[in-house]
């Protein structure tokens, strides 16, 4: 399976870019900001009648929703 997204770091900010033509080649399909008391998550919209998503996370939410994601990930493909 190819990979179709380019995970990037600097500084406090992450990045998750597309490799593929699903989007924009090289478009950003997240920006995580660390702000030093949680997170900024940024999904850019790709439609001009659409705004950008944002989702504000304290470290404690965030810590949450990672343990969320990460069980469904791991469940059993007959539970999925």
């Amino acid at each position: 399976m190819k990979n179709f997204e380019t995970v990037k770091i600097k500084g406090n900010v992450l990045k998750i870019k597309s490799n593929a033509s699903y989007t924009s080649a090289g478009g950003t399909l997240c920006k995580i900001t660390n702000t030093g008391n949680g997170y900024i998550c940024k999904f850019p919209s790709w439609a001009s009648t659409k705004q950008d998503y944002y989702v504000c996370l304290d470290y404690a939410q965030a810590d949450y929703l990672a343990k969320g994601l990460t069980a469904f990930l791991n469940q059993p493909a007959e539970q999925k």
